[in-house]
């Protein structure tokens, strides 16, 4: 295995310049296995910090004779997903205030089993108030195991919408576990900005009914829908990982917020962290690269922080897809005093190398002069049906150091000397041009 391998990865070594360690600020030594013919590495923001290229360019393994060997970024297999079924649900009147508990239950289904019809009657056959009620819900013969349910008010629901709900769980209606409490259900209009949060999120469970009770004062607005979210996984096991960012105000733009971000990870999730309670702005976040002028649009939401303690209730984190700029911007409006808590969530990235040469082998980043060519390493692993073994990395230390992060002076050269030949070669093509005309009209 290894020896055919080590052929794919000769096979794949591209016609480069030379590059050296000293091309790269930073080394670490790679601690693996040498009888492994490929190698995985699992890098985080702490090596990424010293990155410099977006997309991860300058990062090269080299092994003990000096040369590079073929190194190159494993994706993952695929992205996790959500899906959200649509679930029946029906209005479970509850019985007059002492009445407990007790009550006959009347059940229709459908022909595919689901449930159609149910009649409630509290003890003492006394009918139950229409008010105050549950939300009963059926879904159908085992269901996927599910923690988080969507609630869809319709445009006729009045607002203020300010409750707390509880979530049960029963497969048979007659034994019930509590699954959630005091999960907020929230919609109301501040100044012209919609405030909501319309999910809640409560234990994991397979239960195929599950029944929503309010807990506070209030009734339930008018539900156009509800919706079970199933995640879908895709077999990618990576940690979650976070940076938490300060904003530094920009001047002459109330309520705008700068943030740097001090390595190009692949941020996944966003999130914000309201400086003080009781706020609530609109929100736009943006991201860039250094040196770019115009901000590309991440999230737009409102984001709120609301009640105190206990009783505190905040945003939900938006969707967006997943970036790696270097610096970010927070607007709101109306403008926020404080700079609010920039959270953004990635998962550290798989890098393979392959074994070629002898080891020990070193890891480098930081480079502004060179890039790391592009090894289609995984077409290697999977013809010769290897799987890397884990590599850890050693102690960092300097390799070119300050002097790798600056254009070398031959190439300033170089590069002025291309540009004034172009301009030489442009300047003879118009005098030829001016030339050929002369002479056509000088023959009229």
């Amino acid at each position: 295995m290894r020896p055919l391998l080590a052929c794919l990865a000769l096979a794949l070594a591209a016609p480069t310049a030379a590059q050296t360690t000293d091309d790269f600020a930073w080394q670490w030594p790679i601690q693996a296995d040498d009888q492994a013919p490929a190698h995985l590495l699992v890098l985080d923001a702490e090596v990424l910090q010293y990155v410099q290229r977006a997309d991860l360019g300058d990062l090269a393994v080299f092994n003990a004779d000096g040369k590079p060997v073929p190194f190159a970024h494993l994706p993952p297999q695929g992205q996790d997903f959500e899906l959200r079924d649509p679930v029946p649900w029906l209005r479970v009147p509850l019985p007059e205030p002492g009445q407990g508990e007790d009550l006959s239950l009347r059940l229709e289904r459908d022909a595919e089993g689901r449930l159609r019809g149910l009649e409630l009657q509290a003890s003492g056959q006394q009918t139950a108030p229409a008010g105050r009620h549950d939300l009963l819900l059926d879904r159908g013969e085992d269901p996927e195991a599910a923690s988080t349910l969507h609630v869809q008010l319709g445009h006729e629901a009045r607002l203020p919408v300010n409750l707390r709900v509880s979530v049960s769980g029963s497969d048979d209606l007659i034994g019930w576990r509590r699954l959630g409490s005091g999960l907020p259900l929230i919609a109301l209009d501040d100044n012209g900005l919609r405030v909501e949060r319309l999910r809640l999120d409560f234990e994991r469970s397979d239960a195929r009914y599950l029944r929503l009770s309010i807990e506070n004062e209030g009734d339930w607005p008018r539900i156009d829908g509800l919706e079970i979210e199933r995640r879908v996984r895709s077999g990618d096991e990576r940690p979650w990982l976070s940076l938490e960012l300060q904003g530094e105000p920009v001047p002459g733009e109330p309520g705008t917020f700068r943030y740097a971000v001090p390595a190009p990870v692949l941020v996944e999730r966003v999130d914000l962290r309201l400086a003080d309670a009781n706020s609530v702005s609109a929100v736009q976040v943006g991201a860039r690269e250094p040196g770019q002028a115009w901000w590309s649009g991440v999230a737009a939401f409102t984001a709120f922080r609301l009640g105190q303690g206990a009783n505190e209730v905040r945003h939900l984190a938006p969707d967006i897809h997943a970036r790696r700029e270097r610096e970010w911007q927070v607007s709101t409006q109306p403008a926020l005093a404080s700079a609010p808590t920039l959270v953004l969530q990635y998962r550290p990235e798989h890098f393979v190398l392959l074994a070629q040469g002898p080891a020990p082998y070193t890891l480098v980043a930081g480079s502004t002069r060179v890039a790391r060519p592009d090894y289609p390493v995984q077409a290697a692993l999977a013809a010769s049906g290897a799987q890397p073994a884990p590599a850890t990395l050693g102690t960092r230390g300097e390799a070119g150091g300050e002097a790798a992060l600056a254009p070398r002076r031959s190439e300033d050269w170089q590069r002025w000397l291309l540009w004034a030949v172009l301009a030489i070669g442009a300047g003879l093509v118009l005098w030829m041009s001016a030339r050929v005309l002369k002479n056509a009209d000088n023959g009229h």
